[in-house]
This record gives structure tokens, C-alpha cells and sequence, in this order.
């Protein structure tokens, strides 16, 4: 029996419409998209070379054995808005008391300073393709790096362009890299963020939020710094100022004067009274303060730290100092005059850095259990820490930096002499924080 060729049905006819109706708006809004923003938009080849780095990323290392359930953040930003500055003091908002009905929980990490210098950018260059691949250095470390929000400083600026890099200016693949460490926030108000005017910024923002990380610090384009957002049901603030700039960031800053915020008790009170006011549960200051060859807690901090304190920080996480310094819990009583306490990390130290300074070489991963009552009081459950160092050796005729777990151990190509060095790196830090309210995970 001669068989009925068979034809296009209705249903079918209806998918393909659709399908050519999808290809062509899908073609409008790359068009448009690309016309937003020239400058920020990698080309097409470039993009998909990246996110096939990070699908390459190590997806398959087992996660760590934890009681503790990890929960998909939820970050639904809630800009910020001063209130306005008038000649008599801003009354404080009526505090949002509908989210402090039920007691509320997260789990936090904190990285200290993570920079992709110029050495490590040597140590990663394809001279036969001229592409970059830092997703190496930080892919041994990533396993001890899932919590509910995890967190690190960026003291660099993007390049969008091209792979030209330097100490302070690298490849845009650098973003993918942090993300692939399992970072989703990045603290960008530092001293050199606007050392490439404000297109650097919003060359940098643009880029680390395109791919899924939320950005502190920095004011550029459609992306706002110092937010509420809302996280395992309930709402958190994250600030970050700077008390430094270079001289090109402060020309920048002199014609664009709300990019970022500079560090002032004026500034940080609106800002935390109105944080409060949305219903923020947990305020989390990040500063950017101190110098990098800084070797102990300044009277300086000491005092900015405690001023934040009184105002309503919850925790103070420090950085620009090379190296970690030790912690604190200040004690001080709310408006109301019951006892609450604000957690002090001084100094985070360095995640990753091209230096060989033996302080620098060491650093560490906070990891904080925060829980909330139902009175809006917080508890500190747990904090921790993950000792770090970055591994720099010869293999195969080329030098390598990784960063690992000091406390771990050592990777079995780890040279005897690169043993040693970790081994006092893991030392020096026991003995910074041995009398600080933390304990080694």
C-alpha cells in the first residue's frame, strides 16, 4: 500500500511561527542591548569564550560536609536612598516591623583582598592566542567557599577592551574567575576603582554583574552601591566606603561626586538609620581603610570601628592592610538600651596577591552563622575561619600561584621548601587571631 506522504500540521506550522517570532525579537534585543552600552559589551567570540571557561570551571569538586543545608541566595537589591539633607536633623524612618516577626538566619564567608597582578597575569597569558585563564589560580580554594553570601574585595579595575594589563588594571576574565570561585559579592570601593575615570567603574560594575555578582562601593551607570537585599527571607544591609583615594580617583571623584561614598560618621548614620528603616535585619559594613603595609589595629580603627559600632553596625569587614590583623566584638546598647554586639574583622588580608611578603602570603576565609530573634536582636551562632596561602612555585618550567588551605594537606606536586613556607604562613596566622573571638575550621 502506497503510504500518504506526510505534511506539516497545524501544531507544527504554529512552532516554526513562533521559533522564527523568537529568533528575531532574540536579534532586536542583542541590537539594543549592544547600543546601550558600546564600551562595556565584550564581541561575541570573546563572550562565549568566557562562560565556556566558566562552565569548565570545577564544578566537579565534591562539596564540603556540612550540617548545614547551603540555601540559593535570593538577592532582591533595594537601593538606598539618604534622607534629604535639610537644616534640621532627618528624623528617623518608621522601622520596618513587619519583617521581624520571625526569627531569621544566613551563613556568611568574607575573603580578604583578591588582585590579579601583574605577575599572576604573566604566570596565565597564551601568547599563541593571547587569552587569559585565572580560573586555575583560585579553583583549589573554591570548595571552602558556599555560603549563603559569600563576599571578597576587588581592588582592581576591568579591562574590557583588550588583555592589556597591569598591577591595577586586568583582563575581564578575571571576573569569570571570581565567580567561579563561588563569589557572588564583590566589595569594589577602594582606592584604585576610579584611577580609570568613571568608565573604568562602570566598565567593572558592568561586567562582574553581568555574569551574576552583586557589586558594593561604587555608583556607575544603572548599578548602585550600599543596599538592602533580601536573603533566606530576610533583609540585610551591605555598605562600603573608603577613606583613600589616588590622586586620579580623586579628580574623577571631584567631577562625578556620586560615584562612591567617602567614609564620614554623617554618611554611614543616614546611611544605617535608613538601611534600618527598610527593614534591614543585619548591617554589614565593609571598610576599605588603614594602608596596605599597615601592621597592626590604628587607634584610627579602633575609633571608626567603635563609632560604627554605636551607629548600628553589625559587623565591620577591614581590608586594604596586606595582612590579617586581629578581631574584636564591640559591646554597646541599642536606642532602646539593651546590650547588642558588633563583630570587627580588622583586616581580612590577602586572598591573592603577586607579593612574596611574608605576612601577605597568608590570609583567610570569615565564615559567620548570623541568626536574628524575634525581637531583631542578633546572635552570632558561629565564626570561623579557613587559614589560606597562596602557593607560588615552578612546575614544568613555569611558574604557578594557587591559592589552598594551609590548614590542608599540601598538594602532592608542593615542593619541600613550598611546604615550609606554608607551614609558617598557617602559623602566623594562629598566633594573630589566637586571642580574637574566632576559631580555625
Amino acid at each position: 500500500m502506497n503510504k500518504k506522504k506526510p505534511g506539516l500540521s497545524i501544531g507544527s506550522i504554529l512552532v516554526l511561527c513562533l521559533t522564527a517570532a523568537v529568533a528575531v525579537g532574540c536579534v532586536f534585543m542583542f541590537g539594543k542591548m549592544r547600543s546601550q552600552d558600546a564600551n562595556a559589551m565584550m564581541d561575541a567570540e570573546r563572550m562565549r569564550g568566557l562562560m565556556d571557561s566558566f562552565m569548565k570551571s570545577p564544578t566537579s569538586e565534591p562539596e564540603p560536609q556540612s550540617t548545614a543545608q547551603t540555601v540559593t541566595i535570593t538577592l532582591a537589591p533595594v537601593i538606598i536612598t539618604p534622607p534629604p539633607v535639610t537644616g534640621k536633623p532627618a528624623a528617623s524612618p518608621t522601622p520596618n516591623t513587619q519583617a521581624n516577626d520571625l526569627s531569621h538566619s544566613f551563613s556568611l564567608t568574607a575573603g580578604g583582598l583578591m588582585s590579579f597582578q601583574s605577575d599572576i597575569s604573566d604566570t596565565v597569558y597564551n601568547k599563541t592566542d593571547k587569552t587569559v585563564d585565572y580560573i586555575p589560580v583560585v579553583s583549589m580554594i573554591s570548595g571552602k567557599i558556599y555560603a549563603d553570601m559569600n563576599l571578597v574585595t576587588f581592588p582592581q579595575v576591568l579591562n574590557v577592551a583588550d588583555h592589556k594589563y597591569g598591577d591595577y588594571l586586568v583582563p575581564v576574565e578575571a571576573a569569570v574567575a571570581i565567580r567561579a570561585c563561588r563569589f557572588d559579592n564583590v566589595v569594589l570601593g577602594t582606592e584604585h576603582i576610579l584611577d580609570q575615570g568613571e568608565q573604568g567603574a562602570v566598565d567593572t560594575v558592568s561586567s562582574l554583574s553581568g555574569i551574576g555578582m552583586i557589586c558594593e562601593g561604587v555608583n556607575a551607570g544603572v548599578y548602585s552601591q550600599n543596599r538592602v537585599v533580601q536573603l533566606n527571607g530576610g533583609r540585610i544591609a551591605i555598605l562600603s566606603y573608603t577613606d583613600s583615594l589616588t590622586p586620579k580617583g580623586k579628580n574623577t571623584l571631584s567631577g562625578q561626586e556620586g560615584l562612591m561614598r567617602l567614609y564620614s560618621e554623617e554618611t554611614v548614620r543616614k546611611d544605617i538609620l535608613t538601611a534600618r528603616g527598610q527593614g534591614a535585619r543585619c548591617v554589614i559594613v565593609c571598610m576599605y581603610w588603614g594602608n596596605e603595609n599597615t601592621v597592626s589595629v590604628t587607634t584610627s580603627m579602633r575609633k571608626t570601628a567603635t563609632a560604627l559600632a554605636q551607629m548600628g553596625a553589625d559587623v565591620i569587614l577591614g581590608s586594604q592592610p596586606l595582612r590579617v590583623l586581629p578581631m574584636e566584638i564591640i559591646s554597646t546598647v541599642d536606642e532602646n538600651g539593651k546590650p547588642r554586639d558588633t563583630f570587627v574583622a580588622y583586616s581580612l588580608g590577602t586572598f591573592l596577591s603577586e607579593s612574596r611578603d611574608a605576612y601577605a602570603i597568608s590570609g583567610i576565609l570569615l565564615h559567620m552563622n548570623i541568626r536574628s530573634d524575634q525581637n531583631g536582636r542578633l546572635h552570632f551562632e558561629s565564626i570561623e575561619y579557613t587559614p589560606t596561602y597562596i602557593w607560588r612555585q615552578k612546575v614544568n618550567g613555569r611558574v604557578q600561584y594557587r591559592v589552598v588551605c594551609s590548614a590542608d594537606p599540601a598538594p602532592e606536586d608542593m615542593s619541600d621548601q613550598q611546604r615550609d613556607v606554608m607551614g609558617r604562613a598557617l602559623t602566623r596566622i594562629q598566633n594573630i587571631l589566637k586571642d580574637s573571638p574566632i576559631t580555625q575550621r
